[in-house]
Parts: C-alpha cells; structure tokens; sequence
C-alpha cells in the first residue's frame, strides 16, 4: 500500500512505480482524497510507504496531518521525499514528524526529481535536465531496498543541517496560518475553467461568478504546492515569493492533468 501527495505530477509517479512492485493492479492512494473522508483512517498491509515533495525541505501540512490521523499496522513503513535541488536534512525531519505521530520509520529515502518550485526555478532548464537526475535509475534503487523490505535510514550531515538552517533565515513558513496571501487570482486572466480548484490538494480555491477565488469555506489551508500555479492555462496566480520564468509551468511527464485532478479534487 502506497499512499501519496502531488501538486505536478512527480510523486504520483514515484508512488505508482513503488506500488508496481506490490503487484501490476496495485494502485497507489492519494492523501488528499483519504483526507477528505470522514472517520478513522486504519490501514493495514505488509508494508505501506508514504511519498512526498519536501516543502523547505519538510514534510507538508497535508501529510503531518495525514499521518497524525491515520493508524498504520504494518512491520514495514517506509518514506519517500522528493526533491529537485537540496534535500538537505529532510530524512532526519521526516523521521521527527513521524516520531511526534506516533511512527517509527523503517526506511527513509530522499529522490531527485524535476523542482517545481516557480520562485527560484525555471522549468524549461529544469525539463532540460531531466536526464542528468537520473530519476529512473534512483527509483529502481529505492524499489528493490523496498521489495527486500530493506531497513535503512538516509544518512544525514551536519552540513545538509546547515543547509536546513539557512533556509529558515529567509522566513518562508509553510504552515496555513502563513500562506494567506501567498498566492493571487489575477481576475482579468482567469478565464473561468476551474482547473486550479480541481488540482488543489486542500479545495482552498472555487469558482465564484465565473472567476477562480480563493475558498472562504475550505476547512484546509494552502499547502504552498503551486498545484494551481501549474496548472493554470491562463497563467492568472502569482506567487507573493515570485516567479522564475512565468511562460514555464511544468507536470510529470508520466502523468497526465486528469491524474492530478483525480488525486486532489476531493468535493
């Protein structure tokens, strides 16, 4: 069992590849949609692996709360964290937030995939240099650790933990509470097609007489994956933290836009 959170398209990938080894009609489960169903969250299987796109090199909100919920009975539960430039200290904190949920780890792994991160990366040189990380090659890695239920945590040093540290003096905070005004609705662009708030993993955004707003009512708050900001055609959001080449947006290219729709609208 393989439960995953997407904003582009890299870790619904990663997360299908791993559930392969499961058997060919293993499916992986999207996070947000469990998310979004009432009452407990209780999972057992032989082995149940959690993958997500580091946020400052940590886990989402989405995924804490996920796994604060949920019950796991497995022997083996295992972490992949996707990344596209430094990982940094993220095994380390992955093993924190599953540790203060209750978990203990089995393995933990970090992937270089495509940064989907607009601020501070250009798309078109990140799609150029899709060859260079190997992505493929690493994730046949990490299946075969996960097919001999391998236990291995992701070494960690002290210079990945400066680098976590250097992070935190920008002040860029993913927590909810943080992010209200990190993204805006250009209203003269949008053109009314209601993509964003289907891609959005925590339905913070609705259309409002034919305009993408930002969902006063959503019980859930931005998660600062720039699902919407991808996937957007008319290129109306901008982000309060800016935007490396706003002509380049970026999605997996396994993975299609209806694949990320299905994962994240959950109304």
């Amino acid at each position: 069992m393989v439960f995953y959170f997407t904003a582009t398209g890299n870790c619904l990938y990663a997360a299908r590849e791993l559930a392969a080894t499961e058997g060919a009609d293993a499916e992986p489960v999207s996070i947000p949609q469990e998310m979004a169903r009432e009452g407990n969250l209780s999972y057992a299987a032989d082995s149940i692996g959690i993958v997500y796109p580091i946020c400052g090199h940590m886990m989402p909100t989405m995924v804490r709360q996920f796994i604060e919920r949920a019950t796991f009975d497995t022997p083996y539960l295992y972490f992949v964290c996707t990344y596209g430039n430094r990982h940094a200290n993220a095994a380390e904190l992955c093993v924190e937030s599953a540790q203060a949920a209750g978990l203990e780890p089995a393995y933990v792994s970090t992937l270089l995939m495509v940064d989907n991160w607009l601020p501070n990366f250009d798309m078109d040189e990140q799609r150029a240099r899709i060859s260079e990380k190997r992505i493929d090659e690493n994730l046949a890695r990490i299946k075969a650790d996960v097919a001999a239920r391998k236990r291995w945590i992701e070494l960690v040093t002290d210079e990945d933990r400066a680098a976590h540290q250097q992070f935190l003096t920008f002040g860029l905070k993913f927590d909810a509470e943080n992010l209200d005004n990190f993204l805006t609705i250009d209203a003269e662009k949008c053109v009314g097609c209601g993509v964003c708030a289907k891609v959005c993993p925590a339905g913070c955004i609705a259309l409002e007489d034919g305009k993408a707003q930002r969902n006063a009512q959503s019980g859930q708050g931005c998660n600062a994956c720039l699902a919407c900001m991808h996937a957007c055609p008319a290129h109306a959001f901008s982000c309060l933290a800016g935007d490396k080449n706003p002509d380049a947006r970026f999605r997996n290219e396994h993975v299609t836009l209806q694949d990320i729709q299905a994962a994240n609208n959950t109304r």
